[in-house]
Order: C-alpha cells, then sequence, then structure tokens
C-alpha cells in the first residue's frame, strides 16, 4: 500500500511542474549557479573543448583526463576536493572534503542510483566510463541538495548528448600498460539529421595483476570490463526535445587485493527517457521531465582465494525508479529553480558460509529493503546589486524505508527489536544562504552557510553483520538511528588580474549532530572468523570537518602553461580523536608545452606523511611520497580522418607507496609505460 501510495503522490505532483534548472558554467572552478556554494565542472569531450572553450580549460582538461582511456576513478582522483577509498585496481570510492558513500550523492545524468555490495565495492562511479561522458559536475557540502539531501556533496555524471545535423562520425581508441599488461579500448559512433540524431558508445578493459614499485605482483588486482551505452535525441518540433539513454556495464573476475573477498561480477543496466522543452514561454527557459530505471546485480566469492577458512557467496542486487520535473524562470533581478524529483529503491543481499561437514550457513545481510524518497528544491539567485549576488536554496524531502523480509525481521529481533522498528519515516532539511562579491574585475570572493541532513544509508539502519576489513569488525545496523546533521561555513575566492594568471582558493568547516559511526558493543559476539568484534551504529555529536583547496593556473604563452593544486581535509570527533579515512595535504604540478605540435605534459604528485589516524579503528599511519609523471602526444588532421597517438611514463622513479584511503597497506603500481592510438573519423 506505501508503495501505490508513493507513486500516486509522485505522478500527480510530477503534472504541475515544467522546466528545467540549467545548471550552466565554466570548467575552471566557477561556482554552480544556484544550486551550489563552491562547485566545478570538468568537461571530459575533447571535441566541445576544442570547438567552445577557453585556453585555461584545455590546460586544467590535459590535467583531469590526461588520456581518452583514463578511467572515471583516474578522473576523479585529480579533482579539486577529491580523493578516492581504494580496496583494488578498480571501483574506487570517490569523497568529497573526507566526507563519503551515504553522505554524498553520485547520480548519472541526475539519475539515482545505489550499488549493490554491502562492503562498498561498487560505488556509482564504477558503472560509468569517461567516454561515456560529457562532463563531471562537483558540488561541495550542502550545495548538493538539488540532488538529493546530503551533508557532503554531491558528483553528477552529464552522460554525452548526440547531435543534429552532423555527418557519420566516430573514434576507435586504444591503450597498452606495461604495468599490468592491461588494454584498454573504447569506440564511438554518431550520426544526426535535423530530427534525429544517435550516439554509440562502448569500451573495454582488460588487466592482469599489477607490479608495484617494490616489483612484487599484487594478488588479486586484475579485472574485466565491457561497457556499452545508445543515446538518442528527437525534436518534436523546433523547441521540443526527446532524449533517451541506455547502459549497460558488465564487469567480471575483479580482484580485490585489500579485501579478504573477490567480485565475480558487478553489472548493471540504466535506462532513461526525457522530454525538454526550450522558453515554451518568455519567462521560462527551459522545461524537463525525466523518468529513468537502473538495476545492479553483484557477487562477492571468494572461490579463487587459497587457504580461507569458510568459502563464501554474497550476492546482492538493487532496483531503483524514478523521476524528475525541474524549471528554471528569470523575473527580473531574480533567478528562481525548482525541481520535483523522487525514486523508490529495493536492496537485497545475503550470504551463504559453505562450511566444511556442517550445515550451510545462511542469513540476510540487507533483509529486502524498500525505500521510497520523494524531494523538492527550490532556490533563488539575486543580482542583488550590480556587484552583490545572494543565492537561497532549501530542499525538503520525505523517505519512507521498511524491511519486508519475515527473515530479516526475525534476526534482529533477537536484539530486542520490534515490528515498528522496521518502518521508519523521515523529513529530511536542507538550506543555505551564500554571497559573492564582485570587489573588481580580477577579484571576487563568495561565503556561505549552510544546514544539511541526510538519510541513513541501509547498511545504517538495517545491515546485518557486515564485516568491515579496514578495522577488522563486524557491522549490525541500529534500527533507531536518527538522520545526520551538519551546519556548515564555505568561503572561496577567486583573483584573475591578467588573462595568464588566475588563483581559485576555498575552505570550508563543518559542524556534525548525529554523526553516524559505528561502535564497539561488547555483549556481542562477531560472526566473522576472525573479527574483532562487533560495532553498532550510533550517533555521535561534536564531530568537525576543516579543509581547503587551492589551484593556481599560469598561462605563460598558447603553448606552455603550469598547473598547480593542493587541497587538504582535518577531521576529528567530539573528543578530538582524529576520524578514520582521512586524506592528507597533497599536491600537483603539471607542466604542459607545445613544440612543433608535440604536447609535452611533466607532472609531480606528492603528499606528506598522514601520521593524524585513527588508532582505536586500527588506522596506520601513511608515509610521504613523491611522484613523477611524463606524458607526450600528437594530433594529426588527415584529409577524412583525425589521428593520434600518446606515449606516457607513470611513477617514472618506481617508488613504492600507498595514498592514506587506500585498504589493507597494499602498494600501489610500480613505474607504468603505456602508449596509446586514436584514430577518428
Amino acid at each position: 500500500m506505501q508503495k501505490h501510495i508513493f507513486y500516486t503522490v509522485f505522478i500527480i505532483a510530477l503534472l504541475p511542474m515544467v522546466g528545467k534548472a540549467q545548471i550552466s558554467q565554466d570548467a575552471w572552478l566557477d561556482s554552480i549557479q544556484s544550486e551550489s556554494y563552491i562547485g566545478m565542472e570538468v568537461w571530459l569531450d575533447e571535441m566541445e573543448l576544442a570547438s567552445s572553450r577557453q585556453l585555461e580549460e584545455n590546460a586544467t582538461f590535459g590535467f583531469y583526463k590526461n588520456n581518452p582511456l583514463n578511467s572515471t576513478e583516474e578522473v576523479l582522483s585529480r579533482l579539486p576536493g577529491m580523493s578516492m577509498i581504494r580496496r583494488g585496481n578498480y571501483a574506487w570510492e570517490p569523497t568529497i572534503n573526507g566526507l563519503s558513500s551515504g553522505q554524498i550523492n553520485v547520480a548519472i545524468d541526475g539519475m539515482r542510483m545505489f550499488g549493490a555490495c554491502t562492503d562498498k565495492m561498487d560505488p556509482v562511479s564504477s558503472y560509468v566510463e569517461p567516454n561515456n561522458l560529457e562532463s563531471i559536475i562537483i558540488e561541495k557540502g550542502g550545495s548538493g541538495s538539488a540532488h538529493g539531501s546530503t551533508v557532503g556533496g554531491a558528483v553528477d555524471f552529464k552522460l554525452k548528448r548526440p547531435k543534429f545535423n552532423s555527418a557519420i562520425s566516430g573514434s576507435l581508441n586504444s591503450r597498452y600498460e606495461t604495468v599490468s599488461n592491461g588494454i584498454s579500448q573504447s569506440a564511438s559512433l554518431s550520426y544526426g539529421t535535423d530530427k534525429l540524431a544517435i550516439r554509440m558508445n562502448g569500451s573495454y578493459r582488460s588487466y592482469q595483476d599489477y607490479i608495484d614499485g617494490n616489483g612484487e605482483e599484487v594478488y588479486p588486482s586484475g579485472y574485466k570490463k565491457l561497457n556499452y551505452s545508445l543515446s538518442g535525441a528527437y525534436r518534436v518540433k523546433s523547441n521540443n526535445l526527446i532524449n533517451f539513454d541506455f547502459l549497460i556495464d558488465d564487469a567480471r573476475d575483479i580482484g580485490y587485493p585489500g579485501l579478504p573477498m573477490d567480485v565475480a561480477f558487478a553489472k548493471a543496466k540504466i535506462g532513461a527517457v526525457s522530454y525538454t522543452l526550450f522558453e515554451p514561454v518568455n519567462w521560462i527557459k527551459e522545461v524537463e521531465f525525466k523518468a529513468y530505471a537502473n538495476a545492479v546485480d553483484h557477487l562477492m566469492d571468494d572461490s579463487k582465494r587459497a587457504d580461507v577458512p569458510v568459502r563464501m557467496d554474497m550476492p546482492g542486487e538493487t532496483k531503483t525508479y524514478g523521476g524528475y520535473a525541474q524549471a528554471s524562470s528569470m523575473s527580473g533581478d531574480h533567478t528562481i529553480k525548482a525541481k520535483l524529483d523522487g525514486y523508490a529503491t529495493n536492496a537485497y543481499a545475503e550470504m551463504t558460509m559453505f562450511i566444511p561437514n556442517e550445515r550451510d550457513m545462511f542469513m540476510l545481510t540487507w533483509p529486502d529493503v524498500d525505500r521510497q524518497d520523494i524531494g523538492i528544491f527550490v532556490s533563488d539567485s539575486w543580482q542583488t546589486t550590480e556587484q552583490l549576488t545572494t543565492q537561497i536554496n532549501i530542499r525538503a524531502e520525505q523517505a519512507f524505508t521498511q524491511m519486508n523480509s519475515d527473515m530479516g525481521k526475525g534476526q534482529f529481533a533477537v536484539f530486542g527489536y520490534e515490528e515498528d522498528d522496521f518502518q521508519v519515516n523521515h523529513l529530511v532539511l536542507n538550506t543555505g544562504v551564500s554571497a559573492e562579491y564582485q570587489w573588481s574585475p580580477a577579484l571576487s570572493t563568495k561565503v556561505g552557510g549552510s544546514y544539511g541532513e541526510r538519510l541513513p544509508s541501509v547498511s545504517e539502519l538495517y545491515g546485518f553483520y557486515l564485516y568491515n576489513n579496514f578495522d577488522g569488525y563486524d557491522y549490525l545496523g541500529n534500527p533507531e538511528i536518527k538522520k545526520e546533521g551538519s551546519y556548515q561555513l564555505t568561503a572561496s575566492l577567486k583573483y584573475q588580474p591578467m588573462d595568464k594568471l588566475e588563483l581559485n582558493v576555498s575552505g570550508f568547516h563543518y559542524w556534525f549532530n548525529d554523526y553516524i559511526i559505528g561502535y564497539i558493543d561488547e555483549s556481542l559476539d562477531a560472526m566473522t572468523i576472525g573479527a574483532k568484534g562487533v560495532k553498532v551504529y550510533e550517533n555521535v555529536d561534536g564531530v568537525t570537518f576543516t579543509g581547503f583547496d587551492a589551484q593556481v593556473l599560469y598561462s605563460a604563452s598558447q603553448f606552455f602553461q603550469i598547473l598547480y593544486g593542493v587541497k587538504a581535509t582535518y577531521a576529528t570527533d567530539g573528543e578530538g580523536i582524529p576520524l578514520p579515512l582521512i586524506p592528507p595535504l597533497k599536491n600537483n604540478l603539471t607542466l604542459v608545452g607545445q613544440v612543433k605540435g608535440f604536447k609535452l605534459q611533466a607532472e609531480g604528485e606528492w603528499s606528506i606523511a598522514q601520521n593524524q589516524i585513527s588508532e582505536n579503528t586500527g588506522e596506520i599511519a601513511t608515509p610521504a611520497y613523491q611522484l613523477i609523471h611524463l606524458r607526450t602526444s600528437k594530433d594529426w588532421d588527415l584529409e577524412k580522418m583525425n589521428l593520434g597517438f600518446s606515449l606516457g611514463v607513470e611513477n617514472l622513479l618506481d617508488e613504492s607507496y600507498r595514498e592514506h584511503l587506500d585498504w589493507g597497506g597494499v602498494l600501489r603500481p610500480g613505474r607504468n609505460f603505456y602508449a596509446s592510438l586514436k584514430v577518428g573519423f
């Protein structure tokens, strides 16, 4: 009954909505308009950059996506404020300013999607490839609430759109890497008439176990992955457009050296259709309605591991259906944007232990959990004076979460929970205000304050004995857990005294109430063999996060640019004890030059040691490291095709190192030579 009520309310509410919140901005750290206080969009479409972007954006493109076949995780790891939790060589989990998982929203073209692994081995970012993408939008802190309630921000992967009135065109890319005997290939094909446009993408990756800086093979770290997509657009009228997208991602035989189990497969199917009206009336810029569905299927197993005491299979799946309508309106000095969105998702996961000479042990780790969610977002960007722009936004969201499985209810009943604990309603609020002042043509500053809340995740509510290899504890959900809240202050500065120089600095400070974290429960016994004990999710106050990031771009000429970036986060609990998995200060310096048509790029990457560690979780300090990468590439414009190649060496000095967010103390790849070839027609 709850599901039927949700769908009815959502459809009725969706019908009156007209419009689209057009989120557009320059790539080099301009703020997302009214949805964000500090945000950015990084363009990954090289043709888009070549035709309409500025010189400095091409320099940042060369840094963020220095090869057409870079993985999505490699691109994300280079963005300001972003760090990646790495459990293996595949599917790194994104963090924004040290916040991750349920604290941030990760969407694909505005679509909500949820991984199917209880151990977070399949973040949403793992189901897209850069050749699917036009850009990546990053929104920090509570500013990501346009996509859903959040305390940490949002990442939105914008899919490439086909172009009308375009001849048949395509591209082929191939890359080989020595450190893992890895092969990456991708292809695209597109065509557009005045009424219909189609684009197809495909990619394939096959990597063996890589070699670390000590010359040792890291087992198991190989994987295979196939990804392909189809996008289309149909022009109903001159200002009416129908878009559709279909994407399939299939990864298999994935090794995780930082975990006790591997992944037999991780598969996703994503589909969406939208209807857009451009300027239906004078005061509405754009109107969009969108409906989508996605399904994720994931299987953890340890069948290829030697010397496991007990074999286990842990399959999981999620199914999500949703939609949204969004609009923007301009009235005088105000740009008002509104969005109504909703989704329904189901999460199911189980575990089977195959105990020798005994009966198999079975339990539900996500016991058939449904969540229905509907929210409304409104923002107003007000040009208060010629120099001052004020932004206000608010989001209200109602979510209903319930456990459906009688077996799952029985599992939790032994801890004293009753039927009412298996149905939870949450009203979640996000609100914020910011002001940007243009002191001069060269200098602008922006300050913001916000309050954000987020829903407890399925694992935090109803997860059952989920083993965490990072600290060695089984985790138990808490059906009585409260929603997490955060007060936030942000500030940014942009200084561009000349065309050749640009400086961007941003800082933040977050105060959390009811922060969700696992604490040891001495009264419970572990179920996983070798686990230290059991932690139960609880709410705590007094948690703080503080940090900054800065970028400097200097363009000496159109043939030489220098890009420097630095980022750092510091986080403690109410007693001043450092929180786990917080990245240390990290620097990047990139030099980009052109000589006789050859693009040359040298990169220096270094991180200080992370000694601010959470000792009660068993976290260990991480030494400092320094890396050097060298790259070169050249493109040729031939009569009927474009040809390009690139060569490079990563970790030139074959350093033995790991980053602080890498699980299990596993070392990263050593010296890696790569070569790639691309053909466009």
